[in-house]
């Protein structure tokens, strides 16, 4: 690290004695977005909520939402992707309505926001004293942040924008993924369309799946009516030779068996108002796996037809 600095300086001082003064920077300011932090009764903790709006009027029924978890990893990303769709479908002759995007994610430092998040992307199962989480020290809050979303940031939101409430999606990636299954399995009608890369299945003792026995069941009686996507990357459960003895939890998570054989039940259940669809990204790790996330959620959100491998 001392070396690059003294070569970034040694590089800067070149610069400054071959053509003047060094310019003064300024921070990099994304247009159209803004946000805001709001304490919760739900959770209990302050909440940074990131927004970007897509320019132009509004549809008439309001703009379509993208509920994205992990808001201060994922937001500039999905907010760069979602300027570029109304040029992308309209190359293709696809409409697409431009969604707003917002970012959850927490008001306060690095450490403290990843225990919240541990809590709050888990569900509540009755026993978490052994879940395969070595660091979150709470978990299994994921109800109530749930709640946080819908009864406190959309009206938060509603206040501000206008805001089309069928068309929803809640988006995540790892234990966002997690908690987007948590809200399919137990409450269906919450969001429109269900966005989980890479789930993390794995968390006690594959808990989630019990959930989703639940979930079928009803449905059987209940038709649901919903979007689901579900993604992983490939080399998921394989484990890197540089990884050493933690390489074995890339194995026995089997993230990418778990989403696949979830996508396969999933679809097994049918109906013309329930539709999911599978995609796995070969060259993608764990690491990696959320970038392609995020590309493929969004179209999947708005223009179908523009995935890859769509007719």
């Amino acid at each position: 690290m001392m070396r690059i600095h003294w070569l970034l300086a040694a590089a800067l001082l070149t610069v400054s004695c071959a053509s003047g003064p060094v310019p003064r920077a300024e921070p990099v300011t994304l247009q159209d977005t803004f946000q805001f932090d709001l304490g919760s009764a739900h959770t209990g903790r302050t909440h940074r909520i990131y927004v970007a709006v897509p320019k132009g009027p509004a549809p008439a029924a309001g703009h379509p939402v993208i509920y994205l978890l992990d808001g201060d990893a994922h937001f500039p990303t999905l907010e760069r992707l979602m300027r570029a769709l109304p040029r992308l479908a309209k190359g293709f002759g696809v409409p697409a309505a431009t969604p707003i995007i917002v970012g959850l994610t927490y008001a306060g430092d690095a450490a403290s926001s990843a225990q919240a998040r541990g809590e709050d992307y888990t569900p509540p199962a009755p026993d978490v004293s052994n879940t395969g989480d070595r660091f979150s020290k709470k978990q299994g809050g994921a109800d109530r942040f749930l709640d946080f979303v819908k009864q406190e940031v959309e009206p938060a939101l509603a206040a501000r924008l206008p805001l089309d409430g069928s068309r929803t999606a809640l988006m995540g990636h790892s234990y966002g993924g997690l908690l987007v299954l948590h809200a399919l399995f137990t409450r269906p009608t919450s969001f429109n369309t269900f966005v989980a890369g890479s789930p993390s299945i794995w968390w006690n003792d594959r808990y989630v799946l019990t959930e989703k026995k639940t979930f079928v069941e009803r449905a059987a009686a209940t038709p649901v009516k919903a979007r689901v996507l579900l993604t992983v990357g490939g080399l998921e459960q394989t484990p890197r030779k540089s990884a050493g003895p933690r390489g074995m939890f890339a194995a026995q998570r089997r993230m990418v068996d778990n989403t696949r054989e979830l996508a396969a039940e999933l679809s097994a259940m049918g109906g013309d108002d329930f539709q999911v669809q599978y995609l796995e990204f070969p060259s993608d790790d764990h690491y990696g796996s959320w970038l392609p996330l995020l590309n493929r959620g969004l179209l999947y959100f708005t223009a179908p037809a523009l995935l890859p491998g769509a007719d």
